[in-house]
């Protein structure tokens, strides 16, 4: 009954997903799981995750990645206020930024085109606030090739989540995944969940 129910619940909630806006996110993170994964391998900053998620995604499979990548929230972050906040140990060029700065970019342009077309899902499946949406997609393509440039703009979703970064990334159990996608349709996922009962007094 219970897993009933919670069938029921994501079947509800995905239906607020666009396919389209969904199917792009999913591209876009098994780009941004690339980007880390080669970052995890030459012991890089990971854009604010720890180092033992960065152990488990270098040991990774190419078909793990496709899978946590289907994850239905961008795994990743754009902040535009963070713009200049330069990570001291990156180099100054090289082809991995040069990577970063095409994927941030690619990233930044289908947020723009998400938050014009539909604000609601740019704010669910990018995890923007209204005034984010709004500045989004006010920016023109110089304004987006400069900020793609800037340090600090691409981070880490759910840096703070300390669980959710490891079992996307070891748990593969299918009633596992289901309630990983019901966690990630949840809006305070970012903030506030899941809520933590206080530890039971001893009787």
């Amino acid at each position: 009954m219970a897993r009933t129910g919670e069938k029921g619940a994501l079947h509800t909630m995905s239906a607020q997903i666009d396919f389209d806006h969904l199917e792009q996110i999913r591209e876009l993170n098994r780009a941004f799981l690339g980007l880390l994964q080669s970052r995890a391998r030459m012991q890089r900053d990971l854009f604010g995750l720890p180092a033992s998620v960065g152990n488990l995604l270098g040991d990774a499979e190419s078909g793990a990645l496709d899978d946590v990548a289907r994850f239905p929230r961008a795994l990743f972050r754009i902040d535009c206020d963070a713009a200049g906040c330069a990570d001291p140990q990156a180099p100054a060029s090289g082809e991995l930024d040069l990577r970063q700065y095409h994927l941030t970019l690619q990233i930044l342009w289908a947020a723009r085109h998400t938050s014009r077309q539909s604000p609601h899902q740019a704010r669910l499946l990018f995890t923007l606030d209204a005034g984010q949406v709004e500045r989004i997609g006010s920016l023109v393509l110089p304004e987006l090739e400069r900020l793609a440039g800037q340090s600090g703009v691409l981070c880490c979703a759910f840096r703070v989540r300390s669980w959710l970064w490891p079992r996307l990334l070891t748990d593969v159990r299918p009633e596992s995944r289901r309630q990983l996608a019901l966690i990630a349709l949840q809006p305070g996922l970012t903030n506030d969940w899941p809520r933590r009962r206080p530890p039971r007094s001893a009787l």
